[in-house]
């Protein structure tokens, strides 16, 4: 198995982050960072991230808070359901220390597969075969 984080493990085009903002089904959050997924038709799972200057100013630790995002998914990717998920930055989150924002992530990231695992455990019960056809 390989822990290579490739073009194919990444939202790339405006299209992609659109059909995640329009459809969140599956929405996860703390104070620093919100994290949005939707059912993908890949074959594992894809991040986007949105680290604004308006929320993490400084250049280098807007750098720093994408690698961070980078290396956790990277790890992660395996173990995570198949999903389009963005990160989003908010304001305060380059005064956290790469554990906690590393923390954070994981704790993040374990809610969005609960999340995902409830709505695929209700929509065999409603009979759909399709996590995004479920209402919210």
């Amino acid at each position: 198995m390989s822990f290579r984080l490739t073009r194919e493990h990444r939202l790339l085009k405006a299209h992609d982050f659109s059909q995640v903002f329009e459809g969140a089904k599956i929405k996860v959050s703390s104070p620093q960072l919100l994290l949005l997924g939707v059912a993908s038709d890949q074959q594992h799972a894809r991040i986007g991230l949105v680290i604004s200057k308006k929320n993490v100013g400084d250049a280098v630790e807007r750098n720093r808070v994408k690698r961070l995002c980078r290396e956790v998914f990277r790890h992660r990717s395996a173990q995570l359901p198949v999903l389009d998920i963005v990160v989003l930055a908010r304001p305060g989150l380059n005064a956290l220390s790469n554990e906690k924002i590393v923390g954070m992530l994981n704790r993040l990231l374990d809610g969005m597969s609960e999340q995902f695992q409830k709505r695929k455990a209700s929509c065999a019960v409603a009979g759909t075969s399709h996590v995004e056809n479920l209402p919210d």
